[in-house]
């Protein structure tokens, strides 16, 4: 019993390390460069997607050469309310609207949307924390969408 389960360990580890899975974002090869960057919007979005695209303005073998033009905006709705008519659940929504330009040319549009639900707690500066790391994580998403698409087009 214990032959065999050492085994198939050995086999399934030899089989998970060749298949030459990776993830994206771990190769910093990219078939694309980022020329250009210009933002509106809210602030502190942009500075969290400028920092993560600012790497691939180093790309120097890239094929495609992009400008992008990126407009943020951050909404944060009430979703539902208690009896009393206190709030009960918000909704924060992150919209990225991009231009991407190539050669100067309006290539293409594309949104990007990421929300989340969330219920509101009693400790106003808990919630104000877990709001902003949400952000920071609804940003960072959308950053990697961006990414995606852009290795995409």
């Amino acid at each position: 019993m214990i032959k065999n389960l050492k085994l198939i360990s050995v086999v399934s580890f030899i089989f998970i390390t060749s298949c030459g899975y990776q993830p994206i974002f771990v190769s910093k090869n990219f078939n694309f460069q980022i020329d250009k960057i210009s933002t509106a919007g809210d602030e502190k979005i942009n500075r969290i997607i400028l920092r993560t695209l600012e790497n691939l303005k180093k790309q120097n073998n890239a094929d495609k050469k992009y400008s992008l033009e990126i407009n943020t905006s951050y909404n944060k709705i009430i979703s539902s309310k208690d009896t009393k008519g206190n709030p009960k659940t918000f909704r924060i929504e992150i919209t990225s609207k991009v231009l991407i330009n190539k050669n100067n040319k309006l290539k293409l549009t594309k949104n990007f949307i990421a929300k989340a639900n969330y219920n509101n707690t009693s400790s106003k500066f808990k919630l104000k924390k877990y709001e902003e790391n949400l952000k920071n994580n609804l940003t960072s998403k959308i950053t990697e969408d961006i990414i995606i698409y852009l290795q995409g087009i």
